[in-house]
């Protein structure tokens, strides 16, 4: 602390005496030079002043702008991701290649089967297409134009079949999204899910590529009551 008293008073005793030394050099000046030369010299440190507080400026400004690309890049990486949790949940459309099946009851007579509702589509041959098309590689599914999520539930209620609180109804069109070679494989593999149909009647099961599906966003609830995120601990 000492140290650097002694320095700041060197400091000010050397600007008073070069300050004192051009006084001493206006004096010697005849009389109708000392004002204009004193007008210079304040100029001259305003202008010095005004010089610094531009340098000042500028460093604040390119400051403000690595400060303001830093938080854009900050936003963005947000954005992104915000949107890619979107798209896994199903909240937002997606479109693309895909598949088609289209499941529909049989047209033959009631009496050419031994069982009468083997000539029907029942919400388990839905959700098994449904499930063997997501493990296929199918990256989003809607069923009769409802997007299916991740709390998606299909049941049947007597004769009806449900998509959460919306029923459906034969013909039943599943639309997938992924690559269609792929998916089309899986859907005519041999002994696969939709085997089953086919014995009873080729007619109830259809299976066709799409080049463009377009698909809606899920609109079910998407709320929580119970769970939560859990807190960090620090």
């Amino acid at each position: 602390m000492s140290l650097l008293t002694l320095t700041l008073g060197m400091l000010l005793s050397m600007a008073f005496l070069a300050d004192g030394a051009k006084r001493l050099g206006m004096q010697q000046l005849p009389p109708e030079m000392r004002g204009g030369s004193i007008a210079n010299l304040d100029l001259a440190a305003e202008l010095q002043e005004v010089k610094d507080e531009v340098a000042k400026l500028r460093l604040e400004k390119t400051a403000l702008e690595t400060k303001l690309a830093e938080q854009g890049n900050a936003s963005k990486e947000i954005n992104d991701s915000l949107q890619e949790t979107k798209i896994f949940a199903g909240l937002t459309p997606l479109q693309g290649e895909g598949l088609i099946v289209t499941l529909s009851d049989s047209k033959k007579p009631v009496d050419d089967f031994l069982v009468a509702d083997a000539a029907i589509v029942h919400y388990l041959d839905v959700l098994k297409t449904v499930n063997e098309l997501f493990n296929a590689g199918a990256e989003a599914i809607a069923v009769n134009g409802l997007r299916v999520g991740p709390r998606t539930d299909l049941r049947c209620v007597g004769t009806t079949i449900m998509v959460d609180a919306q029923k459906i109804a034969s013909p039943i069109t599943v639309q997938a999204i992924g690559d269609s070679k792929t998916l089309l494989g899986a859907m005519n593999m041999p002994g696969g899910i939709l085997e089953e149909l086919r014995s009873v009647d080729p007619a109830m099961v259809k299976v066709e590529p799409a080049k463009e599906l377009l698909l809606p966003a899920f609109d079910g609830s998407a709320t929580f009551k119970i769970a939560k995120v859990p807190e960090v601990k620090k």
